[in-house]
């Protein structure tokens, strides 16, 4: 802040005072300028910043959700075919071919950057139309609180297909494991081969012998499958919603 001094002698005439007044009023409005003329450019510089950091953020959200797309869309497979195996445990008929899987692969969408530029006040800075920016990140959390909730019900309703001698599905190799297929699909752009893809999901097959499940079982089992799969049509809608919002609102 620029400091303002009167003059060191007392104004004698009326043109002394308003020469003195004026003196002050110029001072501060200088001073004012200044300072307006700095905050103006630190502004600047937030919101560059800012863009950069959400013009990355956006292409890392991106990925994830064409990741989320694939693996949203194939796990609503599995599940389908989850069901026609159940199905035939039921009818005591032959099962159809293909692996019984109920866990999944999601992949998060980073925020870090929108959420420091709204606690920091930096948003209000941003000339874009931020309305638009702020939809893609509200359908990314409608997707993260719904996969979350999803998958926790799912899996629960899946407790019939453990026994108390089954030994643990998750060890920290197997979880390594998961973790590096979960990275090389994400940078392979879904060109990886299905013969790796089948190698990478071998891992979340269940091993249970469904036949010894009881009816209750199965009808418990099924009732959390069919739910899952409501739930996959809102995770697409809000993946489709993110993939859309991407395509009409192009990086400048």
């Amino acid at each position: 802040m620029l400091d303002v001094h009167p003059a060191h002698h007392a104004a004698s005439t009326w043109r002394d005072f308003l020469i003195h007044i004026a003196t002050i009023v110029i001072g501060l409005l200088i001073a004012i300028g200044l300072e307006q003329t700095v905050e103006y450019f630190h502004h600047r510089h937030l919101a560059s910043e800012a863009r950069e950091q959400l013009r990355s953020e956006r292409e890392a959200d991106e990925i994830s959700n064409e990741v989320n797309i694939y693996t949203t869309e194939r796990h609503q497979r599995d599940l389908r075919r989850d069901l026609a195996i159940l199905h035939a445990v039921k009818a005591h008929a032959p099962l159809p071919a293909g692996p019984f899987i109920i866990r999944r692969i999601r992949y998060l969408y980073p925020e870090d950057s929108w959420l420091k530029i709204h606690q920091s006040g930096t948003i209000n800075y941003i000339s874009e139309d931020v309305r638009n920016i702020a939809y893609r990140y509200s359908n990314q959390d409608a997707f993260t609180t719904r996969a979350n909730e999803s998958m926790e019900a799912l899996y629960h309703a899946s407790a019939v297909l453990r026994g108390e001698n089954d030994p643990p599905q998750i060890t920290f190799d197997n979880n390594l494991t998961d973790v590096r297929f979960g990275r090389a699909l994400v940078a392979s752009h879904e060109t990886m081969s299905e013969e790796a893809v089948q190698q990478g999901y071998a891992s979340l097959v269940e091993h249970t012998d469904l036949t010894k499940l009881t009816p209750t079982d199965i009808d418990e089992l099924e009732r959390g499958i069919k739910i899952a799969l409501v739930d996959y049509d809102a995770l697409l809608t809000s993946c489709f919603n993110i993939k859309r919002n991407l395509q009409n609102n192009p990086v400048k």
